[in-house]
C-alpha cells in the first residue's frame, strides 16, 4: 500500500495525498517547513522534520532549499 500523507491547515486536516501531491504542495508553498504533517496514521510532527522531503521537493530549485531534517523519513511511492 502507498503512502498517504495528510497535513493541517487551521486544525483542518487535508488528505489523503500522495508523495508526488505532497511535493507539489511543499513546491507551491502550501505546505512549508512548520506545517504539521502524518504519514499514514503516525503522530502529527512539522514538516520540515520529514528527511529530504524539501531537499527533494526544491532540487531543481537550489536557491530555495530548506536544510534541516531530522528523524522522519520521506519515501516517495
Amino acid at each position: 500500500m502507498a503512502t498517504r500523507w495528510f497535513y493541517k491547515v487551521h486544525e483542518k486536516v487535508v488528505g489523503p495525498l500522495s508523495s508526488d501531491e505532497l511535493l507539489r504542495k511543499v513546491r507551491h508553498e502550501e505546505i512549508k517547513p512548520t506545517t504539521q504533517v502524518r504519514k499514514d496514521d503516525s503522530a502529527w510532527f512539522p514538516a520540515d522534520q520529514v528527511n529530504g522531503l524539501f531537499e527533494t521537493a526544491f532540487k531543481d530549485h537550489p536557491g530555495r532549499q530548506v536544510e534541516k531534517t531530522i528523524e522522519t523519513e520521506y519515501h516517495g511511492d
